[in-house]
């Protein structure tokens, strides 16, 4: 009897060691390919032409804002803007600034026009917000843009030679990546009207009192744009 049980017991070890569970396995291969996405589109005022017809444009100057056009406000509304947005997967920088270090005469090359009689300012229209924007309101919103030249959208900037950056990134958790419900903006133009920014004056003397005058003609510069990651 003693002999059976043991055979018994020695069978059950057996069966319990070489009992294995039956397993599979396969391999599903996983990629994620980011597509960096960088754009810029100006979707009006890609032309921007001040005419100076009357004294009063001479010493008042020309802008699209009527703050600054009291004196002219025929010329307040509607013109003069630039209509641009910014389309990117990363955060972004964009650089602007004129080809030249004067706007030049095209009826006589040898005449120049100084770049800071020109000047504009920012509005703002997306969801991204500039350092400080909304605070008036009572909102604290974490701003994802930045701007050194118009002091973040709150005052008129001369035109300088390109490369300065002129709307970047924060440097919070916020990025200013986004579409253009999120970067969509407006600059607002003048030419002549001596407004004082703390940071890129314009020309502090009106075009009618400079000396010497300028000759007249017909005077160009292209401003470009530069958009790049950060």
């Amino acid at each position: 009897m003693k002999k059976i049980n043991l055979v018994a017991a020695l069978l059950f070890v057996g069966l319990t060691v070489f009992a294995q569970a039956v397993k599979d396995r396969n391999v599903i291969p996983v990629a994620v390919s980011l597509n960096q996405v960088l754009r810029m589109t100006i979707t009006n005022g890609g032309n921007i032409e001040f005419v100076f017809n009357t004294i009063d444009d001479y010493k008042n100057g020309i802008s699209s804002e009527a703050a600054s056009a009291s004196a002219n406000p025929s010329t307040a509304f509607g013109m003069y803007k630039t209509d641009f947005t910014v389309s990117s997967s990363t955060r972004w920088a964009l650089s602007y600034g004129t080809e030249e270090a004067s706007f030049l005469g095209t009826d006589n090359a040898a005449t120049t026009f100084d770049i800071n009689n020109v000047g504009f300012t920012i509005t703002n229209l997306g969801l991204n917000t500039f350092e400080g924007a909304g605070l008036a309101q009572g909102i604290t919103p974490e701003a994802s843009l930045y701007s050194v030249s118009t002091d973040n959208a709150t005052q008129v900037a001369a035109l300088e030679v390109y490369p300065v950056t002129l709307i970047e990134d924060n440097n919070t958790i916020n990025a200013n990546a986004g579409d253009n419900a999120d970067n969509s903006f407006t600059l607002n133009w003048r030419c002549g009207t001596a407004e004082q920014g703390t940071i890129v004056p314009m020309n502090a003397i009106k075009i009618i009192d400079q000396n010497p005058s300028p000759e007249p003609d017909r005077y160009v510069v292209n401003v470009l744009f530069d958009l790049a990651i950060i």
